[in-house]
């Protein structure tokens, strides 16, 4: 699935206690959902700059943009008036002098980090229509801390196409601490979500029984996010078994943008393995406009559920109990 809308780079100057502004273009881009599964996070773009920390200046060197769903606790932290506000989801950019684990990435997107002796950078969180300003979070020794006290901050970034682009400097002095980040960036953005329902994934060794078993039938979808602010909803029917381990499928969606109407789309899928992942691939769609392509996504087999991306579970879906006739194998 693709949406696509662009929007104006902003600069910003200011003295305030208030967070940098940004601009918006939103991108939705359909694809391949990939885990990333070494110990170290794999970086996603470039950046350029420093962390001076009293004095102490640090360079870094590692960026990690993701893209995660929206908590009461962001509500306060972007200043705005509800959790409607943030409806597109909230976007995260990790800037690091060394390489982090995504054990650790997980714990500053989840306000769960603790600090480390090695690691000093700072995280940006904005949300993900562009339309409020961001904030900056500094990852110091002690753990995470926001920039209270007096901040000065200048420069300009940009959300398009699912990449955060632009240079961002910011002075944070608070009692007799004084931090500054001047760095220019450029990084694509993951969908990093967290859990909504606990299941262990089907053993390996299990894993072409449980699939031939229990994919034929109904599946709801309890989570479809995008990069952009689009959302999904509605059913996945597989009825037909068209080869040994293959089957096909329609989705039944309702395609949601913040500002436009519904979408009623429906996308023929076929369905097979690939390793010990549910692979889907997207055929023809009917009902859409150009603002939804066809989907091609791994999923990750769990008791019950398809889980799209593994851990960032940006995509679920759970099967029904409802009876449904599979046409057979000739």
């Amino acid at each position: 699935m693709k949406t696509v809308l662009s929007g104006p780079l902003i600069r910003v100057v200011m003295l305030c206690l208030l967070p940098l502004a940004t601009s918006s273009a939103i991108a939705a881009d359909g694809g391949k959902l990939k885990t990333i599964a070494a110990i170290v996070a794999a970086g996603d773009g470039t950046v350029k700059g420093t962390l001076t920390l009293d004095g102490k200046v640090i360079t870094l060197h590692h960026i990690y943009g993701r893209k995660r769903e929206a908590w009461p606790a962001d509500v306060k932290e972007l200043n705005v008036e509800g959790i409607d506000d943030l409806s597109c989801g909230i976007v995260d950019v990790v800037i690091t002098n060394v390489p982090v684990s995504d054990a650790v990435l997980t714990s500053i997107l989840q306000n769960e980090y603790h600090g480390s002796e090695r690691i000093r950078g700072v995280c940006v969180t904005f949300e993900a229509s562009g339309k409020h300003s961001f904030v900056p979070t500094f990852l110091l020794a002690s753990g995470a801390t926001k920039g209270y006290g007096v901040t000065q901050t200048s420069g300009e970034i940009k959300w398009e196409h699912g990449r955060v682009s632009g240079n961002v400097k910011c002075k944070n002095e608070e009692n007799i601490e004084v931090r500054v980040i001047n760095v220019s960036l450029d990084t694509g953005v993951r969908l990093q979500y967290s859990q909504t329902m606990t299941a262990e994934p089907v053993p390996a060794d299990q894993f072409l029984d449980e699939y031939l078993k229990v994919m034929p039938g109904n599946w709801n979808i309890e989570r479809w996010v995008e990069l952009g602010c689009a959302s999904a909803s509605g059913t996945l029917s597989i009825v037909e078994r068209s080869r040994p381990n293959e089957f096909r499928g329609t989705f039944h969606l309702v395609v949601s943008i913040p500002g436009k109407p519904d979408l009623n789309v429906e996308e023929d899928v076929t369905i097979t393995r690939n390793g010990t992942k549910v692979h889907l691939e997207g055929g023809e769609v009917r009902g859409a406009d150009s603002t939804w392509t066809r989907d091609v996504l791994d999923f990750e087999l769990r008791k019950g559920l398809l889980v799209g991306g593994n851990a960032t579970d940006s995509v679920v879906l759970k099967k029904t109990q409802d009876p449904v006739t599979v046409k057979p194998l000739p």
